[in-house]
């Protein structure tokens, strides 16, 4: 099981801050449609699962964007990966809520 932090960058073209919100917003339906665990934060989609999956989000979410007209995206991801025991979003972040 990993947690993962997914950002996605739009580049260009994005015609106004509309259309790149719009760009994100299609990203993180990629990302739930997936059937992960995901919250979306300020700066950042985290998501929970096995490692392989949260890999294969990556190329899913850039097309979103390149077929929406994106010609361009900057997509970070940082991975938590446990060889054994469990790893969740609640146990990462659950006590500072």
């Amino acid at each position: 099981m990993a947690v993962a932090d997914i950002t996605v960058v739009p580049w260009y073209p994005v015609e106004g801050e509309n259309k790149g919100y719009y760009l994100v917003d299609e990203a993180i339906e990629v990302i739930k449609v997936s059937g992960l665990q995901y919250e979306v934060g300020a700066m950042s989609t985290t998501v929970e699962g096995p490692v392989e999956e949260i890999l294969a989000l990556v190329p899913a979410v850039q097309d979103r964007v390149f077929t929406l007209g994106g010609e361009r995206v900057l997509t970070t991801l940082r991975i938590d990966a446990k060889k054994a025991g469990p790893l969740s979003m609640e146990s990462k972040y659950g006590k500072h809520r």
